[in-house]
């Protein structure tokens, strides 16, 4: 989480309050008055152990600030964590600039993972965390030590738990996982993505943020503040259907930090929805920006991460849509591109007869459609396509399948 120095401090939190740009989109969020029995099975997945064995790999750099050697090996990781997963389709390394004094204009990337929806893969469902850390002792960024296991490990685990298990399904819309840079120094990294998407009128439905949820005040139950605007109510209703639902004992409400500000603030002055539970606004880590934001410590309890991430999971998937079949039911529709790669054109090849093709770049930009009747074949010229990913929507007469394309 990055705080603002004490003067910025009433400053900061009015101008959260008002600053969200009026919404790119309009759209309506689901009702969820009772569980989803395949969603209740993956909240109950998520791992007490795999999210502190994120949060131990992650604070044994020695820091992870942006302006460290360091970051560079986080990001790799990161990246290649993530491409592990079968259901994740693309790994992008989104590159921004810095322009701030002090600072070096390059750093490590973003690390965004896409899993393409089936019925509405123009349409975005987005969670993301910073995995940089800061240390307020020490200039020195190769030296200075900064663990920073509850800011933001924890949001990170938290992330990875909701891809590990939603990676394995599929879904109507599609979901980014993302993990920032540079967010300790002003949101810089979450800020250009997000700014990226308004200019190129990405559809995001709604962008959960997960920052700081591993410290619980002695004596305290488990609870979670949610953070947000008020023009964001409707996401958030959602939200709170999916806490109140799953997990009817669990103190949650709407209130907003006395200090400070997150990755979500990046999308809503953009133009989207989003919102940030957090472990509690009036009494978080006091660890956090130095050597003890610690395992043990600064996070402190567990149980608490893990609660986070299966809700951070269980309004991702109800949001984006759970087709309620695995990943290999959805073979059952067989489609081939070929050559992939391709360069100048690709065949379309399906048993079932082809209803309609539509292209989408990276951005969730539509650049190619056809409309068919039935044949088994067709062919796109790829051509004109700018040299990378995309992803083709397909409609058979038996269903619908996306495939990743790569344009060489």
């Amino acid at each position: 989480m990055k705080r603002f120095i004490l003067c910025a401090l009433l400053l900061a939190g009015s101008f959260g309050v008002f600053a969200q740009a009026p919404h790119i989109y309009e759209h309506t969020y689901p009702v969820i008055t009772q569980e989803d029995p395949e969603i209740r099975a993956m909240m109950d997945s998520v791992s007490t152990d795999s999210i502190e064995a994120s949060i131990v790999h992650l604070s044994s750099y020695w820091n992870r600030r942006c302006d460290s050697r360091h970051i560079y090996d986080v990001q790799n990781w990161l990246a290649a964590r993530y491409n592990s997963l079968d259901g994740i389709d693309t790994v992008i390394l989104h590159d921004f600039k810095i322009d701030k004094p002090g600072f070096p204009a390059e750093t490590a990337d973003n690390v965004l993972a896409i899993q393409w929806g089936t019925t509405k893969p123009e349409e975005f469902v987005i969670c993301g965390a910073h995995y940089d850390s800061w240390n307020i002792d020490g200039t020195d960024p190769d030296t200075i030590r900064a663990p920073g296991a509850d800011d933001n490990a924890t949001g990170v685990a938290g992330i990875w738990e909701t891809a590990r298990l939603l990676s394995r399904h599929k879904f109507d819309r599609t979901i980014l996982y993302c993990n920032w840079n540079a967010e300790e120094i002003g949101l810089i990294g979450s800020e250009a993505y997000a700014k990226e998407c308004a200019e190129k009128q990405l559809d995001i439905i709604g962008y959960f943020n997960m920052d700081m949820n591993g410290y619980l005040e002695e004596g305290s139950d488990i609870h979670m503040h949610v953070v947000y605007v008020n023009q964001d109510s409707l996401l958030a209703n959602m939200f709170f259907d999916v806490c109140h639902t799953y997990f009817p004992d669990m103190p949650v409400r709407q209130n907003w930090m006395p200090h400070g500000d997150s990755d979500f603030s990046s999308f809503n002055r953009s133009g989207y929805p989003a919102l940030h539970p957090f472990e509690d606004v009036h009494a978080s880590s006091p660890f956090i920006h130095t050597r003890e934001d610690v395992l043990g410590l600064s996070v402190n309890n567990l149980e608490q991460s893990r609660r986070f991430a299966q809700v951070n999971l269980g309004a991702v998937a109800h949001l984006a849509g759970l087709s309620h079949a695995d990943v290999e039911d959805h073979e059952a529709v067989k489609v081939c591109l070929y050559p992939n790669p391709t360069t100048d054109a690709v065949q379309v090849l399906s048993e079932d007869g082809l209803q309609s093709i539509v292209v989408y770049n990276l951005m969730g930009q539509q650049i190619e459609a056809k409309t068919l009747h039935g044949e088994n074949r067709c062919t796109l010229n790829t051509s004109d396509f700018v040299l990378g990913v995309y992803m083709v929507k397909i409609a058979t007469e038996r269903g619908v399948v996306t495939q990743r394309l790569l344009v060489d």
